[in-house]
């Protein structure tokens, strides 16, 4: 009856991280936004560790029970399998870090990304020093090594995502824009909030089969609640996304539009001024000033009006 169990998780979980995938697919098809390719991206790699070191650790604990051995080298060996799968979810936690601060006009600074891949190295570095070390090291027991694992796994989790809820709450109170700061606090309480709730049921996972069943469903599928946020935003906001046609886009490369440039022709032609616009893409208003110029000088324009008229079909 618990195998049967099992397997109904599995199927609803995998099922859920699939659905997941299609949505994000679909709205990266229909909204040209940086954030949503970052997201879905770490939704591949983030399912990938799923399968292979959280299911492929179960997979091989029940093989392994049907021979004769022991409990304790049936736990070193399945310990393993996560570790192979490590940097699958490192990738995954930068993208997410990328993510949010592409949510706010931001590339992730090269501090934050140092340091990020220095610790997580020096966590995998040590994770593979101790499975080495584990057959020898009597002191340190299999299912020690297990709780250990979880701990440090659901520990960079909710850093990351608390770092992500601190910079996307510090950019919603900066923010003019009242429906982008209520998507940057929503975003940013949601995924610390679904944090901490799969911290408490990675951790007490081993408790009960049911904790188990939970943390199962709950790491494959609980995205789906930041999926739905970004797509109600994204549809309720239509109009800033679903106008970049192939044909704006070989505007875009016929003038030399750069990146940080088409945000601002986006933002001109919606009638903003310079000083809102730097406000809503974190940058100063000198900043603001030079790419205008630039722009001007790129499309052959002398001002706004002329600039919108060429570029209509944003707005």
């Amino acid at each position: 009856m618990i195998r049967l169990a099992v397997i109904i998780v599995i199927v609803v979980s995998i099922s859920g991280g699939v659905y997941s995938l299609i949505l994000l697919s679909r709205l990266r098809k229909i909204y040209r936004v940086d954030y949503l390719n970052s997201f879905f991206y770490y939704k591949i790699l983030h399912f990938v560790f799923g399968v292979y070191g959280i299911l492929g650790g179960i997979a091989i604990r029940e093989i392994l029970l049907k021979y004769e051995i022991k409990i304790a080298q049936i736990e070193s060996i399945a310990a393993i399998i996560p570790f192979f799968g490590v940097p699958f979810i490192i990738a995954a936690w930068y993208l997410l870090i990328k993510t949010a601060n592409e949510l706010i006009s931001r590339k992730v600074s090269q501090s934050v990304g140092i340091i990020f891949f220095t610790l997580s190295t020096a966590s995998f570095l040590i994770y593979g020093l101790i499975l080495r070390k584990l057959p020898e090291d009597s002191g340190l027991e299999s299912a020690d090594l297990n709780q250990l694992v979880r701990i440090a796994f659901y520990s960079i989790d909710l850093i990351v995502k608390i770092y992500i809820l601190a910079i996307l709450t510090y950019a919603a109170i900066r923010s003019n824009n009242n429906e982008k700061r209520i998507l940057l606090v929503r975003f940013g309480f949601i995924l610390s909030g679904l944090g901490v709730l799969n911290a408490f049921a990675l951790h007490f996972a081993y408790f009960s089969v049911y904790i188990g069943f939970y943390f199962l469903l709950f790491y494959f599928c609980s995205d789906l609640a930041v999926i739905i946020l970004l797509k109600s935003y994204l549809k309720k906001n239509a109009g800033e996304f679903t106008d970049l046609t192939d044909s704006l886009e070989g505007l875009y490369q016929k003038y030399g539009i750069s990146k940080r440039e088409k945000q601002i022709i986006t933002e001109i032609c919606k009638g903003k001024t310079n000083q809102e616009i730097a406000d809503e893409l974190f940058i100063s208003l000198q900043t603001v000033k030079d790419h205008t110029y630039n722009i001007f000088r790129k499309v052959n324009v002398r001002n706004r009006v002329q600039l919108t008229q060429v570029f209509s079909h944003i707005t």
